[in-house]
């Protein structure tokens, strides 16, 4: 049932014999900041824990601490009734706690084989020779129990994103495998994912339940809904909520995590730009990237977004990256305001007002130990950030404005919300949502015409998320078009203009979503699949 803090608090300090995991009034301070301020919570064995909170809320903090990457200043941890110490990972694994990242903690130019066992390497080595036959042998055994079906002879570079997720899950049983039942903590485990992968990741999570427990984190809280047992909100830091599934609603969880009611006009819709007598901004015609999609064509005008959707191996996200100029197109126009533009090149499409919001951010659109202020002006550089002329140099490219550069950061922090200590942190030391918000703002530091995003809220709180839909409804005010890739449909029909239907490569439809007359997600799926 819901209750308040105090009454959960009560229902950990009169755990049973059936509780698996359970930590006790835990306190955690960074600088004179409360991350955590007196957090209980517990596990069942078997049983799938959802967490959910804002940005800033604490979920990860927690979850560093009961996985060894952290220490907590105050509380004590329990497993199956007895205290611990986890003062590393390394121990956290020894008491049967593993975490799976939202950001994956795999080795790309490495085998899966070699990544499953990466921690174990000592012990299956020879005078410096590691025992590959053994390896694969145990990992094809661990990949069986736990019913995941993966090629451990390939390099992970070549892994499709959600393979890269099941490794990651069979990593975390590996590391516990001294252990008769783990605790799986599993951080933002379905973004990246689409449908069919989070169907899989869903389906192998109920199938392992005889076999572990799972502290499940996300923003996604109809996935939360869906998977969890009981549910525990975070707020500033606090657990201000327990729920039992059954007792449990979207807009309850909502309330508690930003203490106030959401607004019904979530996706502002009724602030959509009409833009049937908008002049075209971009014009896709037979555009193909060999092995993903061929033969698109569509056009987006001043102002509009165009949502673009499709199940995994749609060819969605390549479209995305050749948009924008991470790869070159094999057949095919691209043109930006009638002018056709070479594809291929980040460099060029950025000089041609095109920005792009990556679907995974760590590797693609961040530099995460280079501060945030860096991070923002990165596509500014040589250009925008120029500083005046150098006499006797004229003007040098690689002389940067570094107070300009300080105002870039600064405007970024303020308009979209930005919690970070300054514009000098480093970008690994913010949230996951917060980092979202950087990749999002620095494409906003130039003049951009263009803007390519996928998945451009993946890993935002809902709070963060109703951010992030106003300033793309003043960029689309200011005249800005967007292809909006997406796959999450309420957002992408809640967001757009018209939505782009891709399946199997080729775009099949294109549907109109005008306020008012949004279409249904069943429509969109029939198409999709």
């Amino acid at each position: 049932m819901n209750s308040n803090v105090d009454s959960a608090d009560h229902a950990v300090q009169n755990s049973d014999s059936m509780v698996r995991f359970r930590v006790e009034n835990i306190r955690k301070e960074f600088t004179n900041v409360v991350a955590l301020d007196n957090v209980s919570l517990e596990l069942r064995t078997g049983e799938v824990v959802g967490l959910v909170g804002e940005n800033g809320a604490g979920k990860s903090t927690l979850l560093n601490i009961l996985s060894g990457i952290y220490q907590q200043d105050q509380g004590h941890i329990y497993v199956d009734g007895d205290r611990v110490s986890i003062t590393n990972p390394r121990m956290a694994s020894h008491q049967g706690v593993a975490i799976v990242h939202q950001e994956h903690n795999v080795i790309p130019n490495l085998s899966g084989y070699e990544n499953l066992f990466l921690e174990q390497f000592p012990d299956y080595s020879t005078a410096g020779v590691l025992d590959s036959d053994t390896l694969k042998r145990e990992g094809a055994e661990i990949l069986s129990s736990l019913g995941i079906d993966l090629d451990l002879e390939k390099r992970v570079a070549n892994y499709s994103f959600s393979d890269r997720q099941m490794l990651s899950i069979a990593k975390a049983f590996t590391e516990t495998v001294h252990t008769d039942h783990p605790i799986i903590l599993l951080d933002e485990p379905t973004a990246g994912l689409e449908e069919d992968g989070r169907d899989l990741l869903f389906d192998r999570i109920e199938d392992l339940r005889d076999q572990a427990s799972f502290v499940f984190v996300s923003h996604e809280l109809d996935e939360v809904l869906e998977i969890s047992d009981r549910i525990y909100v975070l707020r500033d830091g606090k657990i201000v909520n327990h729920f039992e599934q059954e007792n449990a609603t979207e807009d309850k969880l909502q309330q508690s995590m930003v203490g106030r009611e959401v607004s019904e006009e979530y996706y502002q819709a009724s602030d959509q730009r009409d833009v049937e007598n908008s002049e075209v901004a971009l014009t896709v015609s037979n555009l193909g990237n060999e092995g993903h999609f061929e033969d698109v064509s569509f056009d987006v005008r001043e102002g509009e977004i165009f949502g673009i959707c499709g199940v995994m191996g749609s060819g969605k996200s390549a479209l995305g990256r050749v948009l924008s100029g991470v790869d070159a197109a094999d057949t095919g126009e691209l043109a930006i305001d009638g002018t056709a533009v070479e594809t291929g090149s980040v460099h060029r499409m950025v000089n041609q007002g095109i920005g792009y919001v990556p679907k995974e951010r760590q590797s693609e659109g961040t530099l995460l130990y280079q501060p945030l202020r860096v991070n923002v002006s990165l596509p500014s550089i040589g250009t925008d950030l120029v500083a005046d002329r150098v006499p006797g140099l004229g003007t040098v490219p690689w002389l940067i404005d570094f107070e300009k550069e300080d105002e870039m950061a600064e405007d970024i922090v303020e308009r979209l919300n930005v919690k970070t200590p300054s514009i000098e942190s480093p970008l690994i030391n913010l949230s996951g949502g917060n980092q979202q918000k950087v990749v999002l703002g620095k494409n906003l530091q130039r003049e951009v015409s263009v803007l390519v995003m996928d998945n451009v809220t993946r890993g935002i709180d809902v709070g963060a998320k109703e951010e992030v839909y106003r300033i793309l409804r003043q960029l689309a005010d200011d005249g800005v078009s967007m292809v909006f890739i997406a796959d999450e449909l309420p957002e992408l029909i809640g967001m757009s203009n018209r939505i782009g239907v891709m399946h199997e490569g080729e775009l099949v439809d294109v549907v109109d979503s005008p306020p008012g007359d949004k279409p249904m997600e069943s429509e969109l799926i029939r198409k999709m699949i």
